[in-house]
């Protein structure tokens, strides 16, 4: 069996990586279903540094540690595998190409068209074996901007657990939302005034903060603000699984992106049986067919998007419809499975 160098986000450990499959309550993750033995560069240094480096690493953020052990010990892997960091995929491959060592890196990336990123990408990629890059318009960047060879891109589609994320209900009288990232709920809330259409985000209205992953109950900013059909909250996944269920279909209103910021949230839309509103940005080009598996509206246009809005709230047949086709077009296709196969065969082609 392959032994795998993994060098993941730590800023949520612990669970750590080993601890994610089977959790009870909670969606199974891809990376426990890849088949080799993972070995994670995490706070419990795993890879048994000898004491000195332990106690330069205790001086160290996590990403600083998980470069410098996956240079001094990865030639001792079948492969390093970089789990959206790309700080730490850019630097290490910097690394490599300073010390000219040689070490098998796969990255998995969402987004290389970010000034520093991309600088960085260009010096770093000789010494990245492959590049899983999902968003379309990002590895047409990286090719035609950065010099990277299209061989070396890997496309694969996000997934989601399919057998947590499926539909108990025919939905409710609610719609939702959800998500972080990239996220214009202010137009949303906009197009909903006036509506008295029931709304939970499961989110915060002030995307734009550093830390809206980890917003508080007790602070909601310029929430108050918000008309009382909307309201606000983050949610377990267990509980967003029953927010979807209630939900006769799902907004994903994005501020500009050229990456497919949204994906997430639109999967687990369609797995429960839910059609999608979603923003036209360039990064979720070709995601879905407008009027099969949701609607396409302008970015920052609260009139379109109210539009829409009304349109499917008035035909709970069509936006049933809808709902089925998604869930049709990811169960297939979009399980972890699928991905967890897709990194374990890139893993053995390096």
């Amino acid at each position: 069996m392959m032994r795998v160098l993994v060098l993941a986000n730590t800023r949520f450990s612990p669970p750590y990586l080993d601890e994610l499959a089977g959790r009870p309550g909670e969606p199974r993750a891809w990376i426990s279903e890849v088949d080799a033995e993972l070995v994670p560069v995490d706070q419990r240094l795993l890879t048994d540094p000898p004491r000195r480096l332990r106690r330069l690493y205790a001086r160290l953020p996590m990403r600083a540690v998980q470069v410098l052990e996956a240079h001094r010990v990865g030639r001792s892997y079948d492969a390093v595998l970089c789990w959206s960091v790309a700080d730490v995929a850019l630097a290490l491959g910097t690394l490599l190409r300073l010390t000219r060592r040689r070490i098998r890196v796969v990255a998995l990336l969402t987004r290389v068209s970010e000034a520093k990123k991309a600088r960085l990408l260009r010096i770093a990629h000789p010494r990245i074996e492959r590049i899983i890059l999902p968003p379309a318009v990002q590895r047409e960047f990286a090719v035609r901007e950065l010099g990277v060879p299209p061989e070396k891109l890997v496309d694969l589609p996000w997934t989601l657990d399919s057998g947590f994320w499926r539909p108990t209900s025919s939905g409710g009288p609610l719609i939702s939302a959800a998500g972080g990232e990239m996220r214009d709920y202010r137009t949303l809330v906009r197009a909903l005034e006036g509506t008295s259409i029931p709304c939970h985000i499961a989110g915060v209205l002030d995307t734009a903060r550093p830390d809206w992953w980890n917003a508080s109950d007790d602070d909601r900013r310029d929430e108050q603000s918000a008309p009382p059909n909307v309201t606000f909250g983050t949610l377990t996944a267990s509980e967003l699984r029953r927010l979807y269920d209630r939900s006769r279909f799902v907004v994903v209103p994005l501020h500009p992106t050229d990456s497919d910021n949204g994906i997430t949230c639109m999967n687990e839309a369609w797995a429960m049986g839910r059609p999608v509103i979603v923003s036209a940005v360039a990064g979720q080009r070709d995601a879905f067919t407008h009027g099969v598996e949701g609607l396409w509206v302008p970015p920052g246009d609260p009139v379109a998007l109210r539009a829409a809005i009304l349109t499917l709230w008035s035909d709970p047949a069509r936006a049933a419809a809808m709902g089925a086709a998604g869930r049709a077009r990811v169960v297939p296709a979009r399980d972890h499975a699928v991905f967890a196969a897709g990194v374990g065969s890139v893993l053995r082609a390096v």
